[in-house]
């Protein structure tokens, strides 16, 4: 399931009550549970269009100026810390899955530019905000790093932007609404400014706390492949659901569920593979069903194609199987 610091939804929901938004308007948002170090990404896209739909626009811009290092918490330390402007950007491709796991970051270090880009499949509203929010952010984390005011050469949105303007004035460089990628680029030279508390120590004893932090994530995500194993084992004699029918069901975009089966060298063909066999070699072994009740129960139109399939996956047709079983 995707989801977000808490941090960067509570400061969301007190600014848009500051700017006027009925609490009634929020529900269960408000009061605010102040507890837990995520949210469910969801929560606070509903926010976030709660406040598109209510207040101003560029709801974004705003909510991103008002975000600071500390809300980011190690990975907002290891900003402080780093040598040189440029180390900010490349932490945060590398850690920012621990503020959330939404959409995915890359960072193009060329001669003269520099770029990050931040794809993020657009499946509703909210998205847009929490793709301008970050750039805002990021150019005030920057300054609050090396006390200058670096500017970006230039930002673009792939989503429309009607104020473009107000973007414009607080970036201080051209920026392009309905662009083919979501990125902000700096000259590759502004980023060689050290920062004011270079500590290589400190940042290095960060660092390593943020690996640490990656790897209980990365067991959050072995949670979620078993989460798509048990809907695929309990739905598979009613018909195989798509990866978007899954996604649907864990709140999470199809796009995003296929890139962290990849991330983990996983493909959604591979676990419905994994759960037909296993199905199959249990109620073989454990069950007197007929083989072409078990082809169905494993999610087969035809016992035909089972027998293949079993064959490809064991060696063994499956009654050759229940029969050395």
């Amino acid at each position: 399931m995707p989801f977000v610091s808490s941090s960067i939804y509570i400061k969301a929901i007190e600014l848009a009550l500051r700017e006027g938004l009925s609490p009634k308007l929020l529900g269960e948002h408000y009061p605010i549970n102040r507890t837990g170090i995520y949210v469910p990404m969801a929560s606070l896209l509903e926010v976030y269009e709660l406040a598109e739909e209510n207040l101003p626009p560029n709801f974004g811009l705003r909510q991103g100026k008002q975000l600071k290092t500390t809300d980011y918490g190690t990975l907002g330390l290891s900003w402080r810390t780093c040598l040189q402007a440029i180390d900010v950007l490349r932490n945060v491709k590398r850690y920012m899955v621990l503020v959330t796991n939404e959409g995915s970051i890359d960072l193009r270090e060329g001669a003269s530019t520099i770029s990050l880009t931040l794809d993020r499949h657009i499946y509703r509203k909210g998205i847009k905000t929490t793709i301008e929010a970050p750039f805002v952010m990021l150019l005030d984390v920057i300054k609050e790093a090396t006390g200058k005011q670096i500017k970006p050469v230039k930002v673009c949105f792939k989503h429309n932007i009607t104020n473009i303007k107000d973007f414009t004035e607080y970036f201080g460089c051209p920026v392009y609404s309905k662009a083919e990628e979501n990125s902000i680029t700096f000259d590759a030279e502004t980023l060689k400014i050290t920062t004011l508390k270079a500590d290589r120590f400190i940042h290095d004893f960060l660092t390593q706390r943020m690996e640490e932090e990656k790897k209980e994530l990365s067991q959050k995500e072995d949670e979620l492949t078993e989460e798509i194993n048990k809907i695929l084992k309990e739905s598979m004699a009613s018909g195989i659901p798509s990866l978007t029918q899954i996604g649907d069901y864990l709140g999470i975009s199809g796009r995003t569920l296929k890139r962290r089966l990849s991330d983990r060298d996983l493909t959604f063909r591979d676990l419905v593979q994994k759960n037909r066999k296993e199905t199959a070699i249990s109620l073989l072994s454990n069950s007197s069903r007929s083989i072409g009740e078990i082809a169905f129960l494993t999610g087969f139109s035809e016992q035909s194609a089972f027998n293949r399939a079993f064959k490809k996956w064991t060696g063994s047709t499956p009654n050759q199987y229940r029969k050395a079983n």
